[in-house]
């Protein structure tokens, strides 16, 4: 992302706020088509203003934020833990840990550059022997490996329940992502050549990957998210919503909401992160989601069901504005 959280204040502050006073909230299509056309390239800060709208709408008509997006179809969510490079027991103990304290039946480990393809495979395999068969594997390299790499990646964890392989290559090199998933024999998931409808489209057109990542913070936001999803789902592919939600509550309650309403999800959530039983957030009161037995439950609550404290806001801000016309 290129965005900061320094740029995303000033997009909402000067760009953004401005334009939605005075509007009708519940034209969140015709706010957000403005937004755009404002200031575009800005899905980050957009994705605040977005989910903003549609908690306050929920509100409104005491409907949860699902509801808006389609409805719940599930009635609980596979969660995934994503294990991030470490030395090898580490990231061993952290497969391990994470299985056995939450139950979690999808365990991602980060792989890469394609100059560790060795101790990549090495550390894979070790996992998969710790882990146990019921639980499947996903790689992410996060556009670090090149073609011939990857597949020789996928070949020497044969033996392995291995699910997916996220990102192998670098987001604008469709064709190369085209060649591994002919040869991997391993559903491809586009993460980084996603961040919109028209790069869904060209993933799509180009046979790259079988499934699309969902990240309402690099796509602009639950609305945008869904309609990718919705593209996915004509060309018969199936997406993720990605994102750890790392010791954020509020990010992880509205992965929960958008994942919920996508009939076409694939393989586990990766909002667990930010989740009460394993990282706290005393911005948030109440517990509306958690984890149980690997599974997080739907929210029921009007809009996005969690009760801001506005005493531990004010004390971590870092920064606040009033916005006007």
């Amino acid at each position: 992302m290129g965005e900061t959280a320094s740029s995303m204040f000033a997009s909402l502050r000067d760009f953004y706020g401005p334009l939605c006073i005075g509007r009708d909230a519940f034209q969140i299509e015709s706010i957000l088509r403005d937004c755009e056309n404002r200031l575009p390239r800005n899905p980050g800060a957009l994705a605040v203003l977005d989910i903003a709208l549609h908690d306050l709408i929920g509100k409104a008509l005491n409907i949860p934020v699902h509801a808006l997006l389609g409805g719940a179809c599930r009635d609980r969510i596979a969660l995934e833990w994503s294990v991030g490079l470490d030395n090898d027991k580490a990231m061993i103990d952290e497969a391990v840990m994470a299985v056995e304290k939450f139950g979690v039946k999808y365990v991602c480990v980060k792989v890469g550059p394609a100059e560790r393809i060795d101790s990549d495979a090495k550390v894979v395999n070790e996992i998969g022997k710790a882990v146990g068969e019921g639980v499947f594997l996903g790689l992410d390299a996060n556009t670090t490996y090149g073609p011939v790499s990857a597949v020789r990646l996928v070949q020497r964890l044969s033996g392995l329940n291995l699910a997916y392989f996220e990102q192998p290559v670098p987001a604008q090199a469709l064709r190369d992502m085209r060649w591994i998933y002919d040869r991997a024999n391993v559903s491809i998931l586009a993460d980084e050549s996603v961040y919109c409808a028209a790069d869904a489209a060209n993933v799509i057109a180009m046979g790259a990957a079988d499934v699309l990542g969902l990240k309402f913070y690099k796509c602009g936001g639950l609305r945008r998210s869904r309609e990718i999803g919705v593209i996915a789902a004509a060309s018969n592919l199936r997406v993720n919503c990605a994102g750890t939600a790392n010791g954020s509550y509020i990010e992880a309650i509205a992965g929960a909401h958008l994942c919920s309403s996508i009939p076409n999800h694939a393989f586990g959530a990766e909002f667990i992160m930010g989740l009460p039983s394993v990282a706290d957030d005393v911005l948030i009161k109440n517990r509306p989601i958690d984890v149980r037995d690997g599974y997080c439950n739907i929210p029921a609550g009007a809009g996005l069901g969690f009760e801001i404290d506005e005493s531990e806001v004010k004390r971590h801000e870092l920064a606040h504005a009033t916005v006007e016309k």
